[in-house]
C-alpha cells in the first residue's frame, strides 16, 4: 500500500499510526491468512468506505476495516511457501516430492531463529494439500527423511521444535551421544537397539560397542523401574552386541574369505557360550516369570513384549525348554491376542521344517539334524507342530474354551491359502456359538465406549454367518446359492443362534437386524423372529411403582457388576479341573452363568418397557392402577384388594398387579358393577362395593 493511502487510513484512524509498516504490506496482489477463512489475496482499498477488499478461499471479495486487518490477519511474504504454492502449485509439489527433507529445510531457513514448532510446521504443510490422507502420507515420509538429515534436529517429544543445527550432526553420532547422556534404563535400551542396527556401517559406533555392552548390562542388573519384558529386551540387545563384537574378532583372524566362513561356523558355539556366561541371561527371565506365576507368568511376559520381539521370544523358549517348548507355545497360543496369535501359529508351522535359529545361528534339539535320541524324546507322539495346532484348536472349540482373539484369528484366516486346510474343520456352527458368547462376555466386562473387534468383524464380514452355519467357506462375497456341508446347522440350531444374537449385549439393534438378515438367508423360517421382535417393541407400556423400578434396577446392576464377572471367573476356575466332559463343577458353573444371562435379558427387556406411575393420581370414579377396591363374592364375603403396578403383587397384603386376571376384569369398572372371571376353567363372580385411592 502506497504512502498516500497509508496517510489517508491513519487520518481516518490515528491509532493506526504505530502500524504504518504493517499497512505497507497490505498491498494489492499480496497474500494473507485469516484463522477462520484461510488464505486470502488482497484485491484493493475502498477509499469511500475505508475498507480493504480481500478474496479469501471461503469468503470472496470480503471487505475489512484496516484496523481489523492489522489484528486478525497474518501477512505472508512473496517467498512464503504457501504463496509460492498458490502461484505455481505444480513446481512446489514437484519440489516436495523430489526431496521432502530439503523442502522442510527451506521452510526452516525462513523461520525466526531457524526454529519452528511441530504445530506451526504442520499447519503450514496442511495448507498445501487438498485432503488429510495425502498430507499424512507425505508427512510420514518427510519425518523419516528429516530424522536422517544431519542439518536438522528432529523433535524427541511433542513439545520439542524442529530447528537447523549450528553444526551438522549425523543421526548415528547423535544416537551415540544420547546413549551416554541418558540415565533412564528403558531409554538406554531403545537407543542401544538403534545403535546396534547401524553399527555395521559406522566405525565410531563399532568402536564403542564394548563400552555400550558393559553399561547396558549394568543398567539391566541395577535398574528397578524396568519390567521383566523390558529386561528381556535389554538382554537381547546386549547379546546382539556380544555376538557382533565376537564375530568381528573372529573375522580379523584371517583374510581368506573361505577360511573365515569355516572359522565362523566353528566359532558359533563358542560365541553362544560367551553370551550365556554374561548375566543376567534371557533364560533367567523366563525362569523367574514361571516361578512367580507358574500358570500365567510366560503369558504375561509375552503380553508386554513389543511385536518385533515375538518370534525371538518363541525361539528362546525352544532353546530353554527343549522337552516342553511345544506345549508351552500351545498354551501361549490359547491365551494370545492380536499379532502374537498369528506369530505363534506361524512359528509352530515353520518349526516343522526349520533347522536353525535365525537369532543365534545354532540348531535346536527338535530340528531334523538333531541327535536321533533327542528327536525320539520330543516326537514320541508322532505329531507335527501343524497337527498339534489343529488338534488344540479343535479341542478348545469342543470345550467352548476358545478365547475371543483366537476366534478372531480363525475367522480372518479361514480362507487364506496358508491356513484354510488347517481351519476347515473349525468352520461350523459351534464356532458361531463360541463367537457370540465371546462377544457377549466382552460387552459385559468392557467399557461401553470400547469397540468390540469380534463384533465388528461379524458385522462387516458379509459371508461369515453363512460360512459358519453352512459348514463351508464360500468364495463369493455375494452368496446367491448356499451350499451346505456335512456338518451344516439345522434350521432349529440356526434359529437358536439367531435368538442368541438378539439377546447379545455386544451389538446395537440396527446391527443385529443386519446380521439377522444373513440368518434368514440361510433359514427363511427365522423371519418369524424379526416379526416377533417387532411385536415385542409394540407391547403396551408396563406401569410400575418407583420402588419396584428401583429394585429391578438394583438387581440388574448387581448381576452386571458382581454376579456375572464372578460367574465367568468360576467357569475359568472350573476349566482348570480337567476333562470338561466329566467336570461337574464346570457344568454347574455354565448352567448358573446361563441362568444369570437369561435373567439379565429379562430385566433389561422389562425395564425398557417400564414407566413409573404415581398412584396418588388414580381415578376415584372407576377402578384404575392405584385403586383400593372392596369386592363381594357370590357367597357374600367381602374382601379389599389394592390394584397396583406390574411388579407390586404381594398376596399376603392383598396387593395385586394390574396385569393379573382379576385386576384386568375390574379395571375401568364402577361401584355396583359385577364381573365374572374364568381362571383355568374355574368361574367366579365379583361385585364392586366401593373404591378409593391407594395410600402407602
Amino acid at each position: 500500500m502506497n504512502s498516500k493511502l497509508i496517510d489517508l487510513i491513519i487520518k481516518k484512524n490515528p491509532k493506526l499510526a504505530a502500524n504504518a509498516k504493517k499497512l505497507e504490506l497490505l498491498k494489492p496482489e499480496s497474500y494473507c491468512i485469516h484463522s477462520s477463512w484461510g488464505l486470502g489475496k488482497i484485491l484493493s482499498y475502498d477509499e469511500v468506505n475505508n475498507r480493504i477488499v480481500i478474496d479469501f478461499d471461503e469468503k470472496k471479495s470480503h471487505s475489512m476495516d484496516p484496523s481489523f486487518c492489522i489484528d486478525k490477519l497474518t501477512l505472508l511474504d512473496d517467498d512464503d511457501v504457501v504463496v509460492m504454492h498458490r502461484k505455481d502449485a505444480k513446481a512446489v509439489e514437484e519440489s516436495m516430492k523430489k526431496s521432502p527433507a530439503d523442502f522442510v529445510f527451506n521452510i526452516l531457513t525462513k523461520c525466526k531463529d531457524l526454529t519452528i514448532s511441530q504445530i506451526e510446521l504442520e499447519t503450514i504443510l496442511k495448507r498445501l494439500f487438498e485432503d488429510e490422507k495425502s498430507y499424512k502420507n507425505w508427512w510420514k515420509t518427510a519425518k523419516k527423511d528429516l530424522e536422517r538429515d544431519p542439518r536438522v534436529s528432529s523433535p524427541k517429544k511433542k513439545s520439542d521444535p524442529y530447528f537447523i543445527r549450528a553444526e551438522e550432526l549425523t543421526p548415528e553420532r547423535e544416537a551415540l551421544s544420547e546413549y551416554f547422556l541418558y540415565r533412564d534404563p528403558k531409554k538406554k535400551i531403545e537407543l542401544a537397539e538403534k545403535l546396534h542396527a547401524i553399527a555395521e556401517n559406522v566405525s565410531e559406533i563399532a568402536e564403542s560397542l564394548p563400552t555400550i555392552r558393559d553399561e547396558l548390562t549394568k543398567s539391566i542388573q541395577e535398574a528397578r523401574g524396568l519390567t521383566q519384558a523390558d529386561r528381556l529386551r535389554g538382554i537381547w540387545v546386549r547379546n546382539d552386541f556380544i555376538r557382533h563384537i565376537e564375530r568381528d574378532s573372529a573375522e580379523k583372524i584371517t583374510e581368506d574369505a573361505e577360511n573365515r566362513k569355516a572359522l565362523l561356523a566353528k566359532q558359533a558355539k563358542t560365541i553362544e557360550d560367551k553370551v550365556e556366561d554374561v548375566k543376567p541371561r534371557s533364560k533367567d527371565i523366563l525362569a523367574d516369570a514361571r516361578e512367580k506365576d507358574p500358570k500365567n507368568g510366560l503369558n504375561e511376559l509375552a503380553r508386554h513384549l513389543q511385536p518385533s520381539y515375538y518370534e525371538r521370544f518363541l525361539d528362546l523358549l525352544t532353546r530353554t525348554y527343549e522337552d516342553e517348548w511345544r506345549d508351552i507355545i500351545i498354551d501361549l497360543l490359547r491365551n494370545s491376542e492380536g499379532r502374537f496369535t498369528n506369530e505363534c501359529v506361524n512359528f509352530l508351522i515353520a518349526k516343522d521344517s526349520q533347522k536353525e535359529s535365525k537369532f543365534t545361528g545354532q540348531t535346536t534339539n527338535y530340528e531334523s539334524n538333531a541327535e536321533p535320541t533327542q528327536r525320539r524324546k520330543l516326537d514320541t507322539d508322532g505329531k507335527t507342530c501343524s497337527q498339534l495346532v489343529h488338534e488344540s484348536l479343535l479341542k478348545w472349540l469342543d470345550e467352548q474354551t476358545l478365547h475371543g482373539p483366537v476366534i478372531l484369528w480363525i475367522v480372518k484366516n479361514r480362507s487364506t491359502e496358508k491356513f484354510k486346510d488347517m481351519l476347515k474343520d473349525l468352520i461350523n456352527h459351534k464356532l458361531l456359538t463360541v463367537l457370540l458368547s465371546a462377544i457377549d462376555d466382552e460387552a459385559l466386562l468392557s467399557d461401553s465406549n470400547r469397540k468390540i473387534v469380534l463384533a465388528e468383524t461379524l458385522s462387516e464380514d458379509r459371508t461369515l454367518v453363512i460360512d459358519l452355519l453352512a459348514d463351508h467357506v464360500h468364495e463369493e462375497k455375494s452368496i446367491h446359492a448356499i451350499k451346505k456341508g456335512a456338518g451344516a446347522a439345522s434350521d432349529e440350531t440356526a434359529r437358536d443362534l439367531a435368538q442368541t444374537l438378539l439377546l447379545n449385549q455386544g451389538f446395537e439393534d440396527l446391527t443385529k437386524k443386519s446380521i439377522l438378515a444373513r440368518f434368514i438367508k440361510y433359514s427363511p423360517g427365522i423371519q418369524e423372529l424379526v416379526s416377533n421382535s417387532s411385536k415385542d417393541k409394540e407391547v403396551e407400556t408396563l406401569y410400575v411403582s418407583s420402588e419396584s423400578m428401583q429394585l429391578r434396577r438394583d438387581e440388574l446392576e448387581e448381576i452386571i457388576k458382581n454376579k456375572q464377572p464372578a460367574s465367568k471367573k468360576a467357569i475359568e476356575d472350573a476349566r482348570e479341573l480337567g476333562d470338561l466332559r466329566e467336570n461337574a463343577e464346570y457344568k454347574m458353573a455354565r448352567e448358573f452363568d446361563e441362568m444369570l444371562s437369561a435373567r439379565r435379558s429379562e430385566l433389561e427387556r422389562d425395564l425398557s418397557m417400564a414407566e413409573v406411575i404415581d398412584f396418588s393420581n388414580a381415578p376415584t370414579d372407576v377402578v384404575g392402577i392405584g385403586s383400593v377396591v372392596e369386592l363381594e363374592t357370590e357367597k357374600g364375603e367381602k374382601v379389599v384388594y389394592s390394584i397396583l403396578g406390574a411388579w407390586d403383587s404381594n398376596t399376603e397384603k392383598n396387593i395385586f398387579s394390574y396385569k393379573t386376571p382379576l385386576a384386568q376384569a375390574i379395571l375401568d369398572k364402577k361401584a355396583g358393577d359385577s364381573v365374572e372371571i374364568n381362571i383355568e376353567g374355574h368361574k367366579s363372580k365379583w361385585t364392586i362395593c366401593s373404591l378409593s385411592r391407594y395410600v402407602k
